[in-house]
């Protein structure tokens, strides 16, 4: 009786065996079968961001600049072979390049850019933020004379080689006739009260230009962390038109003008 209860005992644990090393492999199959699925959708979602990385907003934000902006549609519309003009170290004016200019609270600025910047001056004052003008159009001889004078001044003052000087000129002023400011499409802005060498970053009014200026159809030029690609060190206070469409895109896409501008060339066509 004790060999054959011995006998039931192994069986019974030979069975529990099998059956465990079955259940373990049900298992395994299962998180195999798991990760594979996490994987592929993985590579599904990377696709998607890599190939449609424009499809969805960045934020809720920019859901609610882009329902604003549809209340400025009786601003003035352009075509974007104007909007989208590039214009850096590597891009000059052309030399027909000619801009009907007119005065606009103290600086000359395309007279296409007024109803768009007026309106944003007001409805900025209307919230409470008092933005001055300091910077509009500069005539390419008067950007020649500023960037060769500060050439001339880091040689002097700092020792730098006239190369070295030229460079770093080139990232804060620019040549003429490779400067936005040729264009008159491009300004720059302080708020009342502030010190001419005060830090526009931390007022009420750039943080307003910042959520809204879009919706006029302005984005800030020179961002900092697009310093590679615009070839222009970051400027707080520098603030480019490029007709609202396009403004509302470019901070949906995260994008600086020369992207963008790069983007909508591929879009169009051919």
């Amino acid at each position: 009786m004790r060999k054959r209860g011995e006998k039931i005992v192994k069986r019974r644990t030979g069975w529990y065996k099998a059956n465990e090393v079955r259940r373990i492999k049900i298992m395994m199959s299962v998180i195999a079968v798991t990760l594979c699925v996490s994987v592929a959708a993985g590579a599904v979602l990377f696709w998607v961001e890599v190939k449609q990385p424009f499809s969805k907003p960045a934020s809720a934000s920019i859901a609610e600049s882009s329902k604003s902006a549809s209340s400025n549609r009786e601003l003035p519309v352009y075509d974007n072979s104007y909007n989208l003009l590039v214009v850096n170290s590597s891009n000059g004016l052309k030399s027909d390049f000619r801009v009907q200019l007119e005065d606009f609270n103290g600086v000359k600025v395309d007279s296409k850019i007024v109803p768009a910047l007026k309106k944003m001056i007001e409805d900025a004052k209307a919230d409470g933020c008092a933005l001055k003008l300091t910077k509009g159009y500069v005539a390419t001889e008067e950007q020649e004379r500023l960037y060769n004078a500060a050439v001339q001044d880091l040689m002097k003052k700092q020792g730098y080689s006239q190369v070295r000087a030229q460079n770093e000129m080139q990232n804060t002023i620019g040549r003429g006739g490779y400067n936005e400011n040729q264009t008159g499409m491009a300004v720059e802005f302080t708020a009342e009260g502030l010190p001419e060498n005060g830090d526009f970053t931390t007022t009420k009014e750039y943080k307003w230009l910042l959520k809204n200026s879009v919706q006029y159809g302005f984005i800030l030029r020179y961002p900092e962390n697009k310093a590679s690609l615009t070839g222009m060190a970051f400027n707080p206070r520098h603030f480019r038109y490029v007709g609202t469409a396009n403004a509302v895109k470019m901070r949906e896409y995260s994008m600086c003008l020369e992207e963008y501008a790069t983007y909508m060339s591929q879009q169009a066509p051919r």
